[in-house]
């Protein structure tokens, strides 16, 4: 999960990102020294991602104040990394509404020089660790922005690039739906290995064969009957989503 978002962060600033942008951090995230993030949902604001709060006040030095707060972040926070590099949705003063007032912006927990000096914390806050059921083995996080009012950030791309936010994002979404996908698959898959290695050795009742004969010896659930119809409609249904198009 970690790696999976530090690449998906780093193909958007590949993709969009200005040649300064690129030289500092995709380098940097694509080898696994730095993380990374996608910022997209916010309380209320989620399906409806138009109805994001989070704003972007340009600063005289070119650089923007983000100011907000976003959930649901997986690997918002961690120790594995020197930095960690969101890319997090905001609407700058003046943009219109909805979705397509939104810019995608580069917010280092770190703040950084231009040569990848790691300098001061930017005013990017993990409120809390989210409680979820499944992928456990990652932090999800409630990140509060801009609190004391000097979290900073750079548009991708630029500020050509203004108002172009869902556009840029989506190319990190649309690798994360794959991704997505592919844990399903597996999980499902996982699920029914380890049903069948129960059910070969949970031994209950005796064989159809031998129903009515309380001597016969136990044997496996495997050999009743609605067993191994589940058994079997959960491997026809893991097949089949593995083959799918």
């Amino acid at each position: 999960m970690y790696g999976g978002l530090a690449h998906g962060a780093s193909e958007v600033i590949a993709a969009f990102g200005t040649e300064e942008q690129k030289h500092l951090f995709c380098d940097r995230m694509f080898s696994g020294k730095w993380g990374g993030t996608m910022c997209l949902t916010e309380p209320h604001a989620g399906t409806d991602v138009g109805s994001a709060k989070t704003s972007a006040k340009r600063n005289a030095d070119g650089t923007y104040s983000i100011t907000g707060t976003k959930i649901f972040i997986t690997g918002g926070d961690q120790q594995f990394t020197d930095n960690i590099i969101h890319l997090v949705l905001a609407r700058v003063e003046g943009a219109p509404p909805g979705t397509k007032g939104l810019t995608l912006f580069i917010v280092p927990s770190v703040r950084t020089s231009p040569d990848g000096t790691l300098g001061e914390r930017n005013d990017v806050v993990a409120q809390s660790i989210e409680h979820k059921m499944g992928i456990n083995g990652s932090c999800t996080c409630v990140l509060n922005f801009g609190d004391n009012g000097q979290c900073i950030g750079w548009p991708v791309g630029g500020e050509e690039k203004l108002n172009q936010g869902m556009p840029q994002m989506f190319k990190m979404m649309n690798g994360a739906r794959i991704a997505v996908g592919m844990q399903g698959v597996a999980v499902a898959s996982t699920a029914y290995l380890n049903a069948l290695e129960y059910a070969r050795d949970r031994k209950q009742g005796s064989s159809i064969t031998h129903w009515k004969d309380a001597s016969a010896p136990r044997v496996s659930i495997l050999e009743h009957a609605d067993v191994r119809r589940m058994l079997l409609d959960m491997k026809a249904r893991v097949e089949a989503s593995a083959r799918s198009p």
